[in-house]
């Protein structure tokens, strides 16, 4: 099932439920959908690592659409205890190069994919009777997984030299944090609206080293359901 999927059946399961006007309760879950951006910091590490040529520029596809589902405790009116799981989706970065004299163009492609699992705590405040604005700081176990090809003129600077294509995975505990704001639309349910940045994802490109994935921020906007019981 796609992502857009995963948050539509969220949402039909929340809407079917029998309780919805039922007095909500401490326990909630939820979905949330939308895009995920990658930072130019990925382009700025690929590029510096360039060596015995010269880069011709880069093309970046940074957007991609991203999901989350998330559930929490309310410990106090103000403070929640909440997990979650996302996938940002898939960045795309093509970098050019020449080298020799006359020069020879080469091409670097990575597609790089983030996901991970987190948990951390949410504080909030009401604004009017049925909105509130919260702050969220949580610690993700994030997974970076990167597939980078070669074309033309260009080498990996480490192991086989005639490689034309290698992949590599970084798991990592990273910060996370968050901003954003809920509507209840009944007792029950309601609507979540947040921006959440995951801090430096992945392991940086750095001339002779191995199993690198790029290093960057990702900004995740995202909307959707939540449902108290």
């Amino acid at each position: 099932m796609g992502k857009p999927g995963i948050a539509a059946m969220a949402a039909a399961i929340a809407l079917s439920c029998p309780g919805i006007a039922a007095a909500q309760g401490n326990w909630y879950a939820g979905a949330t959908l939308g895009q995920s951006r990658t930072s130019d910091d990925l382009v700025s590490n690929r590029e510096s690592t360039v060596v015995n040529g010269s880069v011709t520029g880069s093309t970046f596809d940074a957007k991609d659409t991203a999901v989350r589902l998330f559930g929490g405790y309310r410990l106090a009116p103000w403070l929640s205890l909440e997990a979650n799981y996302t996938d940002l989706g898939t960045a795309h970065l093509v970098t050019g190069t020449v080298a020799n004299d006359p020069p020879i163009p080469g091409t670097f492609s990575e597609s790089r994919s983030v996901t991970g699992f987190g948990a951390g705590l949410v504080l909030s405040a009401p604004v009017l009777d049925r909105g509130s604005v919260f702050a969220r700081v949580s610690a993700q176990r994030a997974r970076t997984q990167a597939d980078a090809t070669l074309d033309g003129n260009i080498v990996f600077t480490t192991g086989n030299s005639g490689d034309r294509h290698r992949s590599a995975s970084v798991n990592q505990t990273i910060a996370t944090y968050a901003l954003g704001g809920e509507w209840m639309l009944n007792s029950a349910l309601g609507l979540r609206l947040e921006w959440e940045r995951w801090q430096k994802v992945g392991r940086a490109f750095a001339v002779g080293a191995s199993g690198t994935t790029g290093e960057a921020d990702i900004d995740f906007y995202s909307m959707g359901l939540l449902y108290r019981f």
